[in-house]
This record gives C-alpha cells, sequence and structure tokens, in this order.
C-alpha cells in the first residue's frame, strides 16, 4: 500500500504555552484528504480531570505531544499518515456515535500495576471491550521517563484511581455518551506499557 503523502500540517488554535495546552490540528495529505483532531501536551488529562470535577476522562483521539510546537505536531502527524496506510490519520477522524442502547453491565479492572491497568467492561447484550486506562498522574510521569516527544495510538481511558468504582462510573458514563467510544477504546489482550513499548521501539 502506498504511503500517504503529507500536504500541510496546520494548528487551528493560538498556543499561549507550549509546555501545557492543547490546540485542534488540521493534517492535509496530498489529494484533499484531511483530518482534523485534537493536540495536547501530556499534563492536560490531569487538567481536564480537575476543571470538570472529574474522576475520569475519555474524549475523541488525542495527539499528545512534549510540547505544543508545530515542528512537534508535524512530526507527529507525519508517523501517523505513513503508518498502516494513513490509518491513524483515519482513526483520529472518527465521527461521533450516539449514547447505547443497551447500556452497560459489568466493569472491573485487570492488570493493575501501580497506576495502570485495564478497565474490562461487558454491555449488556454481552459485547465484551478491554480499555487501556491509567491516572493522569502515571501519564504525565510515565511520558516523562521514557521521553517521549509525542504519542498516538489506542486511546486511554483516564481515572482517579485503578478500582472497580471508579471504572464502573467511567464505563456508564461511556454508554451513555457515544456506544461507539468501547469500539474505539477496545485493545484486547494489551498493557499501556506494552503500547508504549512497542510505539517507541519502531522509533529509534
Amino acid at each position: 500500500m502506498p504511503v500517504p503523502s503529507l500536504a500541510s500540517v496546520e494548528l487551528l488554535d493560538p498556543v499561549t504555552d507550549p509546555a501545557s495546552g492543547q490546540a485542534r490540528v488540521r493534517a492535509v495529505l496530498e489529494g484533499g484528504k484531511e483530518s482534523v483532531f485534537l493536540a495536547a501536551t501530556f499534563d492536560r488529562p490531569e487538567a481536564w480531570m480537575t476543571e470538570r470535577r472529574l474522576d475520569h476522562w475519555f474524549d475523541e483521539p488525542v495527539l499528545y505531544v512534549r510540547r505544543l510546537e508545530e515542528a512537534v505536531v508535524r512530526e507527529a502527524a507525519k508517523a501517523m499518515a505513513a503508518e498502516l496506510g494513513g490509518y491513524w490519520l483515519r482513526y483520529y477522524r472518527a465521527a461521533p456515535g450516539k449514547p447505547s442502547a443497551v447500556g452497560l453491565g459489568v466493569a472491573s479492572v485487570d492488570r493493575v500495576e501501580g497506576g495502570c491497568g485495564v478497565v474490562e467492561t461487558v454491555l449488556k447484550d454481552g459485547r465484551e471491550f478491554s480499555i487501556l486506562s491509567c491516572t493522569p498522574q502515571w501519564w504525565r510521569g510515565e511520558a516523562e521517563r521514557r521521553g517521549l516527544r509525542y504519542y498516538f495510538g489506542p486511546m486511554v481511558l483516564f481515572v482517579k484511581a485503578l478500582d472497580a468504582a471508579h471504572a464502573k462510573r467511567a464505563a456508564k458514563r461511556m454508554a451513555q455518551t457515544d456506544e461507539l467510544l468501547f469500539c474505539r477504546y477496545d485493545t484486547p489482550r494489551r498493557t499501556l506499557p506494552d503500547i508504549l513499548d512497542a510505539f517507541q521501539a519502531s522509533r529509534p
């Protein structure tokens, strides 16, 4: 499959602090196809939860960066366009769906290690999903420890604590917001350290 060529990358919002901020990004491929998504620094999930007084956070796909600078965002978007025939750019422009008609059955946590783990969810119709999850503090600290310039890939559910109560509240709200989120977040048989190891290994 030919590698899509990136024509342009544009930050759509003003950036006042590249070390801690967020902005919409428009990435345009040769031929005119484009993807608009959010880019944010690794500390933003904690800020979002604090600002909205939530004990969990999920949303559209986010490109996370160490610094919100055009050069870094362009480097990440170029990698997104090059991998899997542009799969990640298509993934990041996914349209929203609708609230679940069946609702959440059960939710639990598994493979918890430090501040990360997996939230296992089952909808009332029996469909099962495995969701990568961590605390926002773990996310920020792990990005710093690994020296990540940016991250894109499977989505992460942020929770205040890795326990059944927080997992159930987050999963219930996901079902009430958009059932397609379960499909987009689903990352079976993987953990966040595993995902980040593979991400870094592909970028020597």
